[in-house]
Formats: structure tokens, C-alpha cells, sequence
């Protein structure tokens, strides 16, 4: 085997000029009062604030818990009869209406043979907007109910989804509107709508209760047209309907005579309706007949 040539040893001069210097440069000095500070300031954020936070937090969770279960509380109960159905919605408007923060008026829009109604709510006011969308054929309640969307309005806000509804409404003291669909067993038979005074009355944690109690009046109303069929659904909201007038006759008589606003006025009749075991048209008409009879003894 033939011996390899060594390879020859180069000059250490000729190292020096072909290795890279890899001595590092010198650093510039940093002045210290140019180099920007990115650090947050954690001292201003005191244990205290800590403290104080998720106090805040604990207490909007148990809040939002215990609104849940009071509105389900409310809520509860199935209908044995079509009968049942106007009470309960007369129940769970009110429960809206109570349990909601920024609620300041609650109506549940059904839709029964092609023809949407109102077929409950807390406060006479909000009718002119239900009329106006069923006048045009348009608006954020039927919206939700065709499309099923949630819908949130901001009247003040330049609203441009509904032009024919924006231009026709006089929504008074409303200035946020919530409409959520009504929809069981792949069925959608109208909208809950919540009524603001403010604006950005409802939130995301709104939505979560008032989802719960769309779920309820949708399964009532279903339950219904299962037990009776939409016919005689339609015709009972008909009734419904009219018993109307003879409830805010009875209002405006308790209004009057204890100087309270409508919706606490409902709320004593419901719960009177309740306590005695009376329907509220019936309770209502009482009311209203003894109202009447006082006024005649007077004159």
C-alpha cells in the first residue's frame, strides 16, 4: 500500500491571514436615558386592586347565576292545556322583565296562519313598534322569526337594516331593542323582544338568560300547537288579544289609585291573579267593574 504524502505544515503567518476574526467588536456604550422603558409599571397595580377586581368578577358571576335561577324558577312548569298558554306568557314576560338588567319592557311576537301578533308584554308603550312591523312586513322581530337571527338595535345609532320600519316608528323613550326567534323542534313561531331605555341596554351576558327563556316560550308555544293545532293557537292569541283592553283598563286603575308606573302595575295584577287563583282577564274585569261601581256610588 502506497504511504500518503504528508500534508506540509503551513506558515503561521499565512493562519493568520486566512482565519476569521472572531474577536467581537467593541459595544458602543447604551446611555441609558434614550433607551425607551417597556417594562409596565406592576407597583401602581396595588394587591388591593387585585382584590377589588375579582371581587367584581365573583360578584357579576353570582349575579348572572342567581338570575338564572330565579328566571328558571319563574319559568317553570308545562302547559296541560291551551288554555295555559296566554297565562304563561303573561309569566315569562314579566320574569324577562325582571331579571334582565337594562330591561325595561319585554313582548313575545307570534306568528300563527301567516299573521304576527302580540301575543304578551309588560308595557302598553312598546305596541306602536310591534304595529309598525306588522303594518310594513319588516323590522327586527320579524327579522329574527323569518331569518332566525338575534337582533340588537341601537335606535340612535342611525339604524339602516329596516328602512321601511326606521321610517314609520315612533319608538318613544326606546332606544335599544333585543329580538330573538322563538324556534323548537326546527319550528320557529316568533320572537322575544326586550325594550331599553338606554342605549347598549343588553350585553353578551344578557343574551345567555334571554336565550334560555326564548328556549321556554318556544317549547310552550310548540306544546301548544301540538295539543290544539296552529289553528286554534291563532285563534286563542285572537282571544288573548282582546282580553287586552279589559288588563290595561285594570292597570290604569291600579296606577291610579297607588301611584305606580305600568309595568309594577302588571306585576301586581299577576301576582293578585296568582295568589287568588284567578285568570288576569278575570282578575282584570273585576277590577275594573269595581272601579266603575265606585265611580257611580260617587256622583
Amino acid at each position: 500500500m502506497p504511504e500518503l504524502a504528508s500534508v506540509p505544515e503551513l506558515p503561521p503567518e499565512i493562519v493568520s491571514d486566512i482565519t476569521p476574526d472572531l474577536t467581537p467588536a467593541v459595544t458602543p456604550e447604551i446611555v441609558p436615558e434614550i433607551v425607551p422603558d417597556i417594562t409596565p409599571d406592576m407597583s401602581r397595580i396595588t394587591d388591593q386592586d387585585a382584590r377589588e377586581a375579582e371581587a367584581l368578577h365573583d360578584a357579576a358571576s353570582n349575579r348572572s347565576l342567581a338570575a338564572a335561577q330565579q328566571l328558571m324558577a319563574e319559568l317553570a312548569g308545562s302547559l296541560e292545556g291551551l288554555d295555559d298558554l296566554a297565562p304563561y306568557l303573561d309569566r315569562l314576560v314579566a320574569a324577562v322583565n325582571a331579571n334582565i338588567d337594562g330591561c325595561d319592557a319585554v313582548g313575545v311576537t307570534v306568528v300563527m296562519e301567516d299573521r304576527p301578533r302580540t301575543a304578551a308584554y309588560t308595557t302598553a308603550g312598546t305596541l306602536e313598534i310591534d304595529a309598525v312591523q306588522y303594518a310594513v312586513g319588516d323590522g327586527p322581530c320579524l327579522d329574527a322569526f323569518r331569518n332566525g337571527r338575534e337582533n340588537l338595535v341601537d335606535f340612535a345609532g342611525g339604524e339602516e337594516r329596516w328602512p321601511a320600519f326606521m321610517a314609520g316608528c315612533d319608538v318613544g323613550e326606546v332606544q335599544s331593542l333585543l329580538a330573538l326567534p322563538l324556534e323548537s323542534g326546527g319550528r320557529r313561531f316568533g320572537a322575544l323582544n326586550l325594550y331599553g331605555y338606554a342605549r347598549h341596554a343588553f350585553d353578551h351576558s344578557d343574551l345567555v338568560l334571554v336565550r334560555m327563556a326564548a328556549a321556554r316560550a318556544a317549547d310552550a308555544l310548540a306544546a301548544a300547537v301540538q295539543i290544539a293545532g296552529a289553528r286554534e293557537v291563532a285563534a286563542q292569541m285572537e282571544q288573548a288579544m282582546a282580553s287586552r283592553a279589559v288588563i290595561e283598563q285594570a292597570k290604569g286603575v291600579l296606577m291610579g289609585r297607588h301611584s305606580i308606573s305600568e309595568i309594577v302595575a302588571f306585576e301586581l295584577l299577576r301576582r293578585q291573579s296568582q295568589e287568588q287563583n284567578l285568570k288576569l282577564r278575570v282578575l282584570a274585569a273585576q277590577i275594573v267593574a269595581e272601579a266603575r261601581s265606585s265611580r257611580s256610588e260617587a256622583l
